[in-house]
């Protein structure tokens, strides 16, 4: 009977601490240190924010091994925030 392989906590911990630190980092220096528009930052962290919720998803509540029917559960209401970030931004482009 093959063991299943167990992630090392660890690891993904340090690389979720890493990626806050960057994140931190990035957010402290776009005031002038960094020839990044405040935009550009934005959507680096908010980049980073999205692969540390991806790597606690995956390791910590152990979606990594769950059927895919839960992992369409947990992935539905991303869609629904696509959608309404889709709505709001498309009536920003249109006058009524």
């Amino acid at each position: 009977m093959a063991r299943a392989s167990h992630p090392n906590y660890l690891v993904i911990g340090i690389w979720l601490a890493g990626l806050m630190l960057l994140g931190v980092v990035l957010s402290e220096l776009s005031g002038g240190w960094l020839p990044i528009p405040r935009w550009g930052v934005v959507i680096l962290v908010l980049g980073l924010s999205t692969v540390k919720a991806g790597l606690v998803a995956l390791y910590y509540m152990h979606l990594q091994t769950d059927r895919p029917l839960l992992v369409l559960v947990f992935l539905a209401p991303f869609a629904l925030i696509v959608l309404a970030l889709g709505v709001v931004f498309s009536s920003a482009f249109v006058r009524l």
